[in-house]
């Protein structure tokens, strides 16, 4: 139900419709976004680029980063779009920034376009709830911006089940072998959001992806765009328009558990129910996918598969059990040799 208590944070959900800016610009005006950002303010925005050209559902939309990115300039005088190298080699962050048209979308904004793996990068480590993790972030993030903005895809994931605002931030590692460190990701994934610490985030919720994620799956055309002041919930607003208990994902839980932000419906104020728009949304995962969930809890497992002498012959066993869609998806990355695209 939509909350008009003296809560913690603000969500808008709005529908896209045919004016995507007046949209966008209602949402900012609902969260207050005048409170983030002057005209002194360096904004950051980070996009999802996890493919290498624009896929309905799976990457941030450019149309509406456009409108963003107006907007933001409206306000801001230094505003920057960023995005690291996609995992495992399979392509470059230009590679991404010249299949969604971010070269002319940027030029026409006055907006600067950074490579985040080209950065220089510290380690960053701390306790989350009792767990020591650390991760490098680029130095740029952590000293030089004062609102970082995260814009996601309302989304499916086989491994973590959502991927949004906080998950969205596991793409600020530099290093294209991110995936050897996914080990404690939930963890990490606080981690980088205390560190960083998202003032806005922008669910790009036009097309969210079902049955699968985050590269591929089946897109559905919800024609919503969530804006909020706040990652934990921004995530459980989205998760639950999926169909989705934010207390059963592990990175918002988590999140949540270590005052990042609040997932509890009586801390969140909406501009209208979300219960009527509630999908119902499912994860189907491929055997690979039960194979990768393994990576997920050893680092030193994922760096035999990903990153050793036997890695050709694992990768030449993984090509024989793939699905039809990871093979579809192999050949699109022209990544033949890829274990598993998490």
């Amino acid at each position: 139900m939509s909350s008009q208590r003296n809560t913690k944070h603000r969500v808008y959900i709005g529908e896209s419709g045919s004016d995507l800016r007046a949209t966008l610009q209602s949402g900012l005006e609902y969260i207050q976004w005048d409170k983030y950002i002057t005209k002194n303010s360096r904004v950051f925005v980070k996009p999802n680029f996890t493919f290498r050209y624009y896929k309905e559902g799976v990457t941030t939309r450019p149309e509406l980063l456009k409108c963003l990115l107006e907007l933001l300039k409206s306000r801001a005088n230094t505003v920057i779009l960023g995005e690291s190298d996609g995992g495992n080699h399979s392509f470059t962050a230009e590679q991404a920034f010249e299949g969604h048209n971010m070269y002319q979308i940027c030029r026409e904004t006055g907006v600067e376009l950074l490579n985040l793996s080209s950065f220089p990068a510290e380690t960053v480590e701390a306790g989350i709830l009792g767990k020591k993790v650390s991760v490098r972030l680029p130095k740029m993030l952590l000293h030089e911006t004062d609102c970082f903005i995260s814009v996601p895809v309302l989304k499916v994931h086989a491994m973590t089940r959502v991927s949004l605002s906080l998950k969205n931030l596991w793409g600020c590692l530099p290093d294209t072998m991110r995936g050897l460190h996914h080990q404690n990701l939930k963890y990490k994934l606080a981690l980088i959001a205390q560190s960083v610490k998202p003032r806005i985030v922008i669910i790009d919720g036009i097309y969210a992806l079902d049955k699968h994620g985050p590269m591929y799956g089946e897109a559905v055309n919800t024609n919503l765009v969530v804006v909020a002041d706040n990652p934990v919930a921004a995530d459980a607003t989205g998760a639950r328009i999926m169909g989705f208990s934010p207390q059963q994902v592990g990175h918002i839980a988590v999140a949540e558990q270590a005052g990042l932000g609040s997932a509890n419906l009586a801390d969140i104020q909406t501009n209208r129910d979300w219960e009527p728009l509630q999908r119902h949304f499912r994860i189907e995962k491929s055997i690979i996918d039960n194979v990768s969930t393994l990576l997920f809890y050893s680092d030193f497992l994922a760096r035999l598969v990903m990153d050793s002498p036997l890695t050709p012959t694992i990768y030449r066993i993984a090509g024989m059990l793939r699905s039809s869609k990871e093979r579809e998806l192999a050949a699109q990355l022209h990544q033949r040799k890829s274990f598993g695209p998490y």
